[in-house]
């Protein structure tokens, strides 16, 4: 058991051989370097008096293995020295000369517990340490990029990243569900053209919410049904507005006709010959124009008779039952005249035609045809196919 000793003494201190329990260890040239106690525990006193005469100090007790003091108690260095902790004769922490606490074993207990694999140490907030698990950790991404723009990076393992709706975005959230909702505030996204090309040119839409205007232009309508979403362009033209039709009319030698309107109308006549021989009657040289509405039809039909002689041949019915035609012949008479006669003498040369006709002889014989009375044209006696005699009038004006 410790004894405990006071030494009033300050030579014992000093290292008197006369006091072999309690001096300073000397070296080998007699240097104290030490101060001893043998079964003994050092008591050291800083007890002074105050102005009152009331002791004041405080007491600290040391033996081989427990340091106690009475009052505050401190351990340390100075001159940037670092203070060790060590066990077993080897170092176990440390106080280096910044402040840090080294635990150069790596390891701790709380209250004689080193917890668990994976544990982790935690306070209540009011001091008290112990072991705890570590929560659920989930994977999450530390780093949110989009292309073109800086990384937002978490700063720490609580921080929140905020989604900024922008022009035509909303976001709304769930908490119920954990659920984030994005969508475009106008309406919903929808595929459209930026660019309309018309006639060479490009109409490019300056926003989202531009407006294209569509303008009727000559002979178009243009109508819209707000209900059904539909634009309906029509033109204003009467009749099939998608019509193939002629704008000019041109004739070789004479004016060209022009429409002078989508509505213009060309009109087809028939005029007389005022020039010919005035013993013809007038719509002679013209020809019958005769419309069909039903039929969406134009006929032309001459007035010239089909004996006319300026077709050059009589109308008949071959053997074979083909319609054809005999030729009629210019016949030239000489005719005793009392008129002066080019190159002298008293007759005169008579045009007259003629039906070249092939005689029952086998001999092609001119047949000449009698003048009518109105001396206009000449008469054809024929007999029919039914035996009877019929009297053709040869119009040979011409």
């Amino acid at each position: 058991m410790a004894i405990d000793t006071t030494h009033a003494a300050a030579q014992r201190i000093a290292g008197s051989t006369d006091y072999n329990d309690h001096i300073f260890s000397v070296d080998s040239n007699g240097n104290a370097f030490g101060y001893q106690v043998s079964n003994a525990i050092l008591h050291l006193d800083d007890t002074t008096t105050d102005s009152n005469g009331d002791e004041i100090g405080h007491n600290l007790y040391a033996d081989a293995q427990t340091v106690v003091s009475d009052g505050p108690f401190v351990l340390g260095t100075i001159a940037s020295r670092e203070l060790f902790f060590a066990t077993d004769g080897t170092l176990r922490a440390k106080f280096t000369t910044d402040g840090y606490f080294d635990l150069l074993s790596a390891k701790m207990k709380l209250n004689g517990d080193s917890g668990a694999a994976n544990q982790v140490m935690k306070s209540d907030g009011y001091g008290n340490l112990s072991w705890t698990d570590l929560p659920n950790q989930q994977q999450a991404f530390g780093n949110i990029t989009v292309s073109g723009q800086s990384t937002i990076q978490a700063d720490q393992t609580g921080d929140t990243l905020d989604f900024v709706a922008g022009s035509g975005i909303s976001i709304t959230t769930d908490a119920s569900n954990d659920r984030i909702t994005i969508s475009a505030s106008g309406g919903g996204a929808s595929n459209a053209f930026k660019t309309i090309a018309a006639g060479g040119n490009n109409i490019v839409a300056d926003s989202s919410t531009d407006t294209v205007t569509l303008v009727a232009g000559s002979n178009v309508t243009i109508s819209s049904d707000s209900t059904t979403d539909t634009i309906t362009i029509a033109a204003s033209t009467s009749g099939d507005a998608n019509q193939n039709a002629f704008t000019n009319i041109a004739s070789t030698n004479q004016n060209t006709i022009q429409a002078a309107q989508s509505t213009d109308t060309l009109t087809i006549d028939s005029d007389e010959n005022t020039s010919m021989d005035s013993r013809y009657k007038d719509d002679r040289d013209q020809v019958d124009i005769i419309t069909d509405t039903s039929t969406k039809t134009v006929k032309v039909n001459s007035k010239v008779p089909k004996t006319l002689s300026m077709v050059g041949k009589t109308p008949v019915l071959t053997k074979l039952g083909v319609n054809s035609g005999v030729p009629l012949r210019n016949k030239f008479f000489n005719v005793a005249t009392t008129d002066a006669v080019s190159g002298g003498g008293g007759f005169v040369g008579v045009s007259t035609r003629s039906i070249p006709l092939l005689n029952t002889s086998g001999v092609t014989q001119d047949i000449l045809m009698p003048a009518k009375s109105d001396n206009a044209t000449l008469q054809l006696s024929i007999l029919d196919s039914s035996g009877s005699s019929e009297i053709i009038d040869m119009e040979v004006a011409e």
